[in-house]
């Protein structure tokens, strides 16, 4: 009888050992697969995230560039400023000897203003022109670089040294910027100002 039980174990054991070897193989399939599967998704999300961080530093660079295109095209216009105070405050008359001066160039691109003084001889400019420098110095508008046009010099004639209203004429250089020299100390106070109180003994001495 144990003789008979110990051979019919054997017998389901040689039958069972495919089936476990087939299972076996069955699962090293599927981890493979699961393996696979997962290196495909990783190499997707990098992927993507790769995309998805070139475009955004696409979009930050095309954004910076607008932006600095649109600083480019509005730059400030100092001469139109000091055309609209000297339209609305008018000016008293100009006395003859050095006057401090702003200088005022400007062209399709930009605008620049800098201080600077000249010579009135006749209720007329005298040259040269003078340009202040950032240590306080002065040099002259040749040695800035700044060339009047001949055929605008020209053109003007004696009145290129003309002044009116505290202004003088529209001139053109070579590099074809215009300019403008204002005489700013000649300005009218501004009446819409606040006016200041004097002092008490003074407002109440009478």
């Amino acid at each position: 009888m144990k003789h008979i039980f110990i051979s019919a174990l054997a017998i389901i054991m040689i039958t069972a050992m495919p089936v476990i070897a087939l299972a076996q193989g069955d699962t090293t399939r599927t981890i493979k697969a699961t393996d696979s599967a997962s290196l495909k998704n990783v190499t997707d999300s990098a992927t993507k995230a790769i995309t998805v961080d070139t475009v955004a530093v696409k979009d930050t660079v095309a954004v910076k560039k607008a932006d600095t295109m649109s600083i480019v095209a509005t730059p400030m216009n100092c001469y139109k400023q000091w055309l609209d105070v000297f339209a609305e405050r008018g000016v008293k008359p100009l006395s003859d000897g050095m006057q401090e001066v702003v200088i005022a160039f400007k062209s399709k691109e930009s605008c620049h203003c800098y201080l600077g003084r000249v010579e009135i001889s006749g209720g007329k400019l005298k040259a040269p022109l003078f340009v202040q420098t950032e240590g306080g110095e002065y040099k002259t508008f040749l040695a800035m670089g700044k060339k009047l046009d001949e055929d605008f010099i020209t053109a003007q004639g004696d009145g290129l040294w003309s002044v009116t209203n505290g202004m003088s004429v529209l001139f053109q250089t070579v590099d074809h910027e215009y300019g403008r020299v204002f005489f700013y100390k000649s300005l009218n106070k501004n009446k819409q100002a606040n006016k200041e109180a004097p002092s008490p003994a003074d407002l109440l001495k009478n």
